[in-house]
């Protein structure tokens, strides 16, 4: 179950709990049972109902946020590369699962860090391939989406040797093994897409290895 589904369910439910509950101990107060009963029913209008109306208002702005992305953000292929934890939602004692994903856009490999609202990280094996949706900075999950299929350069999304947050030059650099030409980022690696040979320069733009 979403994170998102958990928080309107938790909410509606204290609210319809303490509204049971507050309005009947409030009728008893009214009804001659006295000043106790009367207080206890405030009490549990005011707090289950503010609990409840808080977890709930929560749940409700996670999923519009979501549907405004779903709606109007760009579709992007991507590859999951690591798993987080989204330390602000907590599932059954858990934190629910952040997804490293890297995709790219207009020739770069860039980088979104996308929520699930789940606890369950193997429905997100590393490797596999996903489709997600930006909007004004956020990034969300497209449903159903996760699969193992290819797309063009994945070796390259994969590759944790490259950090898409470090803008750098590149040289252009032959393969060793099959002799394609490819770029390499200095200082770092790439995969061969020809060949899967792991080929690193130095700063320098040197071959390395």
């Amino acid at each position: 179950m979403k994170a998102t589904t958990i928080f309107k369910f938790i909410g509606i439910l204290f609210v319809v709990i303490g509204a049971i509950v507050g309005i009947g101990a409030l009728a008893g107060g009214f009804g001659g049972a006295g000043a106790p009963a009367f207080f206890m029913g405030v009490m549990f209008l005011v707090m289950f109902c503010g609990i409840g109306g808080f977890f709930a208002v929560i749940g409700f702005r996670m999923e519009s946020q979501d549907k405004k992305v779903m709606e109007k953000g760009s579709a992007y292929l991507g590859k999951i590369l690591d798993h987080r934890p989204d330390t602000r939602v907590t599932i059954n004692g858990a934190p629910a699962v952040a997804l490293v994903v890297r995709y790219f856009r207009r020739g770069e490999i860039c980088e979104a860090v996308v929520n699930t609202g789940e606890a369950d990280r193997g429905k997100y094996p590393l490797g596999s391939t996903v489709t997600i949706r930006l909007y004004d900075g956020k990034a969300a999950l497209e449903p159903g989406s996760v699969s193992d299929m290819h797309i063009e350069r994945e070796e390259d999304l994969l590759n944790p040797d490259f950090n898409p947050n470090v803008n750098v030059s590149s040289v252009g650099i032959k393969c060793p093994n099959c002799g394609a030409n490819i770029t390499v980022p200095y200082g770092m690696s790439r995969i061969c897409p020809y060949c899967d040979s792991k080929i690193t320069v130095d700063r320098n733009g040197r071959l390395v290895g």
